[in-house]
């Protein structure tokens, strides 16, 4: 499982990895609406699997995919670089009109809403430091590898070497 704020890297990171390994991906944004019953189910399909490779943190479902998973990966990079590639992502969307993963243009307009991917990742900074910083602490996870890159060189060294 691949975890961190929004805008640190995890899809990019998810899908290297899976071509790397070739395990299957899958994206936490396409599994339904976060807390619903669909979601539920199909986080509960993919913790039966044997191998996956989950991008995004599972909320609302933690206790599910913490049991089942071997890794789990946190981006907690600072909040410089988090801003930098979110911005980048986000601007690269708008201007060619073209979807990327789960995020969609969705003109400047949006930009005032508080959900927003740049708006988001500044507000949540934080919480997601704070969560990473909290996972081998987790009873659950106890089992697992759990992995906190800062940098995303290191991210890159460890990418190459799995």
């Amino acid at each position: 499982m691949i975890a961190g704020c929004a805008g640190s890297g995890k899809s990019t990171l998810a899908r290297a990895l899976a071509a790397r390994t070739g395990l299957p991906l899958v994206e936490r944004d396409r599994l339904g609406i976060l807390g619903s019953d669909q979601y539920r189910a199909a986080v509960s399909r993919l913790a039966g699997e044997p191998r996956w490779i989950l991008d995004g943190a599972p909320y609302y479902v933690d206790d599910l995919v913490y049991a089942a998973a071997d890794t789990v990966v946190f981006l907690d990079y600072p909040k410089l670089v988090v801003m930098w590639r979110v911005l980048r992502r986000t601007l690269g969307i708008e201007l060619m009109r073209r979807p990327a993963g789960a995020h969609r243009p969705q003109g400047l307009a949006a930009w005032r809403d508080r959900e927003h991917a740049v708006l988001w990742a500044w507000s949540s900074h934080r919480d997601r430091h704070q969560e990473g910083l909290a996972l081998p602490a987790r009873p659950v996870l106890a089992g697992a590898e759990v992995i906190r890159f800062s940098r995303p060189a290191d991210a890159r060294r460890w990418l190459r070497h799995v």
